[in-house]
């Protein structure tokens, strides 16, 4: 532990609840009272560290980039941070961002504080706490503006259709969305410039969002006919048996 410290500059206490919360991986016990830690986890203190204060990300969120298989590398999270500060809506200008207290937004959309609540425990949008009080940013206000409109059409809860139902878009999502990152950032290191790949990155986003609506949509109508298919097929054995 002392040589993890001299290595990476972060105190055992703060080491030891990254242990705690996941951000690291178990390092091998030979003995009860001894632990090796290797080159890989120096590495990863070092990256949640530079996270924490150049870019100041909640742990939440590091711990979705640093963690688990698909996770981008060192590298690739360099090169992806360099790339948000040219395609973050508003760069250079606070202004451009929306934010609005959660006690506003839910009065203006007529959802519970409780329900907003539960899209921020499923993934769906973050919750911040400024001078006291609780804020929404840009995308999470879009996203519960959109969430009130579903509510409005009809998804309402005693329909089944909870907050809680929102994780599996989340989930699907994040996981396509690390391997698009893997796959264009490691397009980076090609001899591609910070200008030219933010260019294709702001294109890429809105070719793969139209491609996405229509994959869905052709998706959802193909499992749509199967299941009528699978119906009359069903049916075609009753009928011959009605008819002997």
């Amino acid at each position: 532990m002392k040589d993890l410290e001299r290595a990476t500059g972060v105190g055992r206490e703060a080491i030891r609840f990254y242990l705690r919360e996941g951000l690291l991986p178990e390092p091998e016990r030979p003995a009860r009272n001894v632990a090796y830690y290797d080159e890989a986890c120096v590495a990863r203190i070092r990256l949640i560290k530079e996270l924490q204060q150049k870019r100041f990300l909640p742990l939440h969120v590091i711990k979705a980039i640093v963690t688990g298989d698909a996770s981008p590398s060192p590298r690739e999270v360099e090169a992806l941070l360099q790339l948000d500060e040219r395609l973050s809506p508003g760069s250079g200008d606070s202004a451009a961002l929306r934010s609005e207290r959660l006690s506003g937004l839910a009065t203006r959309t007529g959802l519970p504080v409780r329900e907003i609540r539960e899209l921020a425990a499923a993934g769906a949008i973050e919750i911040v706490t400024r001078d006291g009080d609780q804020w929404l940013d840009d995308a999470a206000i879009r996203i519960v503006e959109l969430w009130a409109e579903g509510r409005r059409a009809g998804f309402t809860a005693d329909r089944g259709f909870g907050p809680e139902q929102i994780r599996l878009y989340v989930d699907m999502l994040r996981l396509l969305a690390r391997e698009e990152l893997r796959l264009f950032t490691r397009t980076l290191g090609n001899g591609i410039d910070a200008d030219e790949a933010a260019r294709m990155a702001e294109q890429g986003i809105e070719l793969g969002n139209r491609l996405i609506a229509l994959l869905r949509r052709a998706i959802l109508l193909r499992l749509v006919a199967e299941g009528a298919m699978a119906a009359e097929l069903a049916e075609r054995p009753r009928q011959a048996s009605d008819a002997s």
